[in-house]
């Protein structure tokens, strides 16, 4: 089998706190302890994640998934065992090796949209899309997966504690994790300035949103899953949490006002979508294949995206 890149862009931005940024498809995080280190979520599956983590450190490591969507799992067979919510473990891990290279595809032409004329004269990134994403090799198995619970805690050494919380919306199993030592939170796809929620109803999402305010105490930053709309080692800007939570309480009261965003795949994202279940050719959905959305509505706030589903807004009460 031909080698596979171990050279990730990544920095240390706190003591032994590392961010490895999987070439522009996802973000993932190293916490090193004095016993143990810990790798939060597994990217889209380029390369030696493994590898380049082990050029860090030798330490025994546990992996935790923040949600189960294909750009946070698809390198989680290169460890043994992994921790993930229950109602997001029902996924393949890996997911579909065509869609993987076709948003890697999409994410590195997006990239490459904003300084066009440059990046033709050369190669953006130091992989080969045939050879550095692949279906696992037979040294691979799938890993032991045990369950991620709401508050369960991760003792790396030295007084290195993570803290498990579940922040459902982006998916019904999303997860952060708190380390209280470097007064850090990593938010997976929980939070972002282009958030997509709807998972489970929104009034449901905002009160896990308001748990994530009400822990601000005990972190100086959050970092999320894609440093997309931050930069690599920075925190999102102190605005991103509450005026997200301002968005969903106009939404809750009533106030809903769909907006039309361009999008960075070349197509404006519609006001509304209907829940589609078709040969796809919208943006975001690999052509030829089939997928289920439900209906989306598009909310905007200064520099904040909000998609929910209108028609999945309230708890169901008893």
């Amino acid at each position: 089998m031909a080698e596979l890149t171990k050279l990730y862009p990544m920095v240390q931005f706190k003591k032994d706190t590392w961010e490895i940024d999987e070439f522009d498809a996802a973000s993932i995080f190293l916490l090193v302890g004095t016993e143990k280190a810990m790798v939060i979520d597994c990217g889209m599956g380029i390369g030696d994640l493994r590898g380049a983590i082990e050029m860090i450190t030798d330490k025994p490591l546990v992996v935790v998934i923040s949600h189960g969507h294909i750009d946070h799992t698809a390198n989680a067979r290169q460890f043994e065992e992994i921790w993930i919510s229950p109602k997001d473990a029902d996924k393949p891990i890996p997911q579909n090796i065509e869609r993987r290279r076709w948003d890697t595809i999409r994410i590195a032409n997006r990239q490459k949209g904003c300084f066009e004329g440059v990046y033709k004269m050369f190669k953006l990134y130091p992989y080969d899309i045939n050879v550095d994403i692949r279906e696992p090799g037979p040294d691979e198995p799938m890993p032991i997966i045990h369950d991620l619970e709401d508050g369960m805690q991760f003792d790396l050494g030295g007084g290195r504690i993570v803290t498990a919380y579940a922040c459902p919306g982006h998916s019904e199993g999303e997860f952060i994790f708190l380390d209280e030592k470097t007064r850090t939170l990593f938010a997976g796809d929980a939070l972002n300035y282009n958030l997509g929620v709807g998972a489970v109803p929104l009034e449901t999402t905002l009160r896990y949103m308001k748990r994530m305010q009400d822990l601000s105490e005990k972190y100086d930053g959050i970092y999320n899953g894609h440093h997309d709309f931050r930069a690599l080692g920075a925190p999102l800007d102190d605005d991103c949490l509450p005026t997200v939570i301002a968005m969903m309480e106009d939404a809750l009261a009533g106030h809903i006002v769909p907006c039309q965003v361009p999008s960075p795949w070349g197509q404006d994202l519609q006001l509304t979508s209907e829940p589609v279940n078709v040969m796809a050719q919208a943006p975001g959905m690999m052509p030829g294949t089939k997928e289920t959305r439900p209906q989306r509505v598009m909310l905007r706030r200064g520099r904040n995206f909000l998609g929910i589903n209108p028609e999945n807004l309230y708890e169901k009460k008893d």
